[in-house]
Parts: structure tokens; C-alpha cells; sequence
């Protein structure tokens, strides 16, 4: 009798999440309605820099653009930025805080779809820089040995040239947060999340305790659902840039969590828009042309992803930082 009535709860509470999570699935609703972008770095938090330029800068000019375009393209999807302005966001005094308010406005704004504009570069100097390698050898007299047993000996000195090494990394690519950190996800999502998951606490879900484990399960079934729609978004991105005959270096995780990203109840991405350690890709990015390019790019995934949203289709294949599936 017990183990029955064991049984019969346990599929009342499958039953549960399921109908729950099919009657708020994006079929029922326009899959697509706000929109968040972020703007990487700003105020005190500069980012990298190139010759010209300023990561906060240039993420600014492409993430208004972005804004206004998806406006004119989508007129019924909302767009939310994280800021405007070169500021810190929200006032905040710490990076930390700066981060965690960018996430407080995506997730208060019951965002669909998280994105980030970022800069990327390299550990080495922007542009280029010189480095030595040996030539050839001299004869050279010199002192070896210490105390009593010091001598003189002739050896053979290298003889070093410098020469000057150009920063050619270049490419795109995408973020998506650690796998391992899927419990910081989920969390996001259960404290208030994006706006697929809020519907759930409607109406007719008033009483639904979102501290239970039930709630728990449920985040998880979305936090899954939110990782393959990075993923989906990100690929596209990643196609259309390499359509516009850019390289792209794909979608990973990177060893290091990201924090925004984590702490964002949707699906999020950071869009690594190029190098500006590369000269020529740095004045890509600062150019009109290049900016609007980028623009498109996300526009046409944007399009590719909606549609691919509305008929019900998800797909997901990312790598970590060291190109292995994940």
C-alpha cells in the first residue's frame, strides 16, 4: 500500500512538471519579447585596450546599434540595455557589483535572450611588439668560477638580433557559462529568472513554492533548456560572422566562469566581436562599416534563431576552452 501511494505521488509530481513546463513553453507565446543587451566593461572597469581604442567603447557604439536594429527588424521585441553611458552600472563602487547589477537588470527586465558585446585580446602588446633571437656566436673573455677558483675562459657569446613580431590573432567567437557552474544558473532562474520561467508563477500557480525541491527540478528542466538555446544562438552568430568572410574561433566555455552570464536567468552569451591587439581588426571595430557588419550579423542569427524558436527546434553543441564537446 505504501510503496503504491509512494509511486502515486511521485508521478503526480512528473505530471506536474511537465504539464507545468509545456503549458508555459514558447508555443503558447511569442518566443521573443525582451530582449537584453549589455554593453561589456564601462565606467571604471575599462576592458582591454588596442592602439586607437577602448574595449568600453567600442562595445558601447555596436551595443546601441544592435538596440536600434533589432527595434527596426523586431518592432514587438523589447529591448533592455545595461547601460548607455560610459558609468559604472547601477552606481556600483566593485566590479563584482558592477556584474551583479548588469544580471539584477536582465532578470528584473524578464528577459528571452541575454547579450553581451565584448572586445577580445591577446597577452601581448596591441599592434606588435620586438623579441630577440640569437644570430650567431662571438669569441668573449669572461670570469667563471668564484673565490680562489675564479679564472678567466673564453666562451662563445650569443649574439642576439631584435626583430619585430606583428599581433596577428584575430576572430570572433562566443561564451556560454561553465557547465560546472550550471547550479549558479539555476539559481538565477529560481529567484526570479527571465521571463519563460516567471509565467510560472501566474495566476494559476500563486502557490507554488519555488524554495521546494519541485522548483528546484523545474529550474534545472530550464537551465538545460536555456544552456542548448546559448548554444543554438551562439552557432548562429558564429555562421553569420563567418559568412561575412571574418574567422570565427566558435562557441566554449571558458575555464573561468563568467559571472554575468551565470547569474542571468536565460539563455546568455558574450559575443567576443574580434581582437583589438590586431591592428587592422581593431580598426574594423572602430569603423562604421565594421560596427553595422557586426550588427547584421547578429541581426540575421536573431532572425535564424526566432524562426528556428517558433518551429519548436533546439539544437546544442558547444566545446570548452580547450575545443572538446561539451
Amino acid at each position: 500500500m505504501m510503496k503504491r501511494m509512494a509511486a502515486f505521488l511521485a508521478l503526480t509530481g512528473i505530471v506536474f512538471l511537465i504539464t507545468s513546463f509545456k503549458k508555459h513553453s514558447p508555443e503558447s507565446k511569442p518566443v521573443l519579447r525582451t530582449i537584453v543587451i549589455d554593453a561589456g566593461h564601462g565606467g571604471d572597469f575599462h576592458g582591454t585596450r588596442g592602439l586607437i581604442s577602448k574595449e568600453e567603447d567600442v562595445t558601447l557604439d555596436i551595443a546601441l546599434k544592435l538596440g536600434e536594429a533589432i527595434k527596426t527588424e523586431f518592432p514587438d521585441i523589447k529591448v533592455v540595455y545595461t547601460r548607455t553611458t560610459n558609468a559604472n552600472v547601477g552606481g556600483a563602487s566593485t566590479l563584482k557589483e558592477d556584474l551583479h547589477n548588469r544580471a539584477q537588470i536582465a532578470n528584473q527586465a524578464k528577459g528571452d535572450l541575454f547579450i553581451s558585446i565584448h572586445c577580445d585580446a591577446t597577452v601581448k602588446p596591441p599592434g606588435g611588439y620586438y623579441e630577440k633571437r640569437v644570430i650567431g656566436h662571438k669569441k668573449k673573455l669572461e670570469y667563471v668560477g668564484r673565490g680562489k677558483r675564479k679564472r678567466k675562459k673564453m666562451v662563445n657569446a650569443p649574439i642576439y638580433e631584435s626583430y619585430w613580431v606583428k599581433n596577428t590573432r584575430v576572430g570572433a567567437s562566443v561564451l556560454i557559462w561553465k557547465a560546472e557552474k550550471s547550479s549558479d544558473k539555476t539559481n538565477a532562474i529560481n529567484d526570479g529568472g527571465g521571463g519563460e520561467f516567471e509565467d510560472s508563477t501566474d495566476n494559476s500557480a500563486q502557490e507554488f513554492d519555488l524554495g521546494s525541491p519541485e522548483a528546484k527540478i523545474r529550474a534545472e528542466l530550464y537551465e538545460q533548456r536555456y544552456f542548448k538555446k546559448s548554444v543554438q544562438f551562439g552557432s548562429m552568430v558564429m555562421d553569420e560572422i563567418a559568412k561575412a568572410g571574418r574567422k570565427t574561433l566558435g562557441v566554449y566555455q571558458r575555464d573561468k566562469g563568467i559571472q554575468v552570464l551565470q547569474a542571468t536567468g536565460m539563455p546568455s552569451v558574450v559575443i567576443e566581436t574580434g581582437y583589438l591587439t590586431n591592428k587592422e581588426e581593431e580598426e574594423y571595430l572602430n569603423s562604421d562599416d565594421g560596427q553595422n557588419e557586426v550588427v547584421r550579423n547578429i541581426i540575421d542569427a536573431l532572425k535564424r534563431y526566432k524562426q528556428q524558436l517558433e518551429n519548436g527546434k533546439t539544437n546544442a553543441s558547444a566545446t570548452d576552452s580547450n575545443g572538446n564537446n561539451k
